[in-house]
């Protein structure tokens, strides 16, 4: 477990990273380059890292089916991805993801971050994230350096 200590915000103890895979790890269905090896450092700094995604293209399973330490997850609905995230402890969790599915999600969790790629963000789930980031790989580096969750977060 990580504990960063934000100033005016509070401490924040996350374990479990939630990512949605369409738009916000992958392009097109693609994984968007670098993903997979931020995922790598998150899984070494000890977080659990659980995709959770619609499906809409099909490949979720067969995509992480050979990552260790990757569980993921059909959630056809913003409602599943929500009560996927309380059987985890919300309190210890953060989400990333792009969409209107996710923003019930982000609700639940203890940190939310919104990306803003290629295929969009939902103006609902931007304005619920805790975080708005351009880029997977800003969402991956606030959670591998306190010092920017610090920066972006405190008050």
């Amino acid at each position: 477990m990580k504990t960063i200590a934000v100033p005016g915000y509070g401490s924040v103890e996350l374990k479990n990273v939630v990512l949605d895979l369409n738009g916000t790890l992958t392009e097109s269905g693609d994984f968007i380059p670098g993903v997979l090896d931020h995922l790598e450092a998150l899984k070494a700094e000890g977080f659990k890292i659980y995709v959770l995604s619609g499906d809409t293209r099909g490949v979720l399973r067969q995509t992480f089916e050979h990552s260790a330490g990757i569980e993921a997850i059909v959630a056809e609905t913003a409602g599943q991805k929500m009560s996927f995230v309380e059987s985890i402890g919300p309190e210890h969790t953060v989400c990333v993801g792009n969409g209107n599915i996710d923003v019930e999600m982000f609700k639940a969790a203890r940190l939310s971050i919104c990306t803003v790629q290629a295929e969009g963000a939902a103006t609902r789930a931007m304005l619920q994230a805790d975080i708005v980031v351009t880029h997977i790989k800003h969402a991956f580096e606030i959670l591998l350096d306190p010092k920017k969750l610090i920066a972006t977060l405190r008050v």
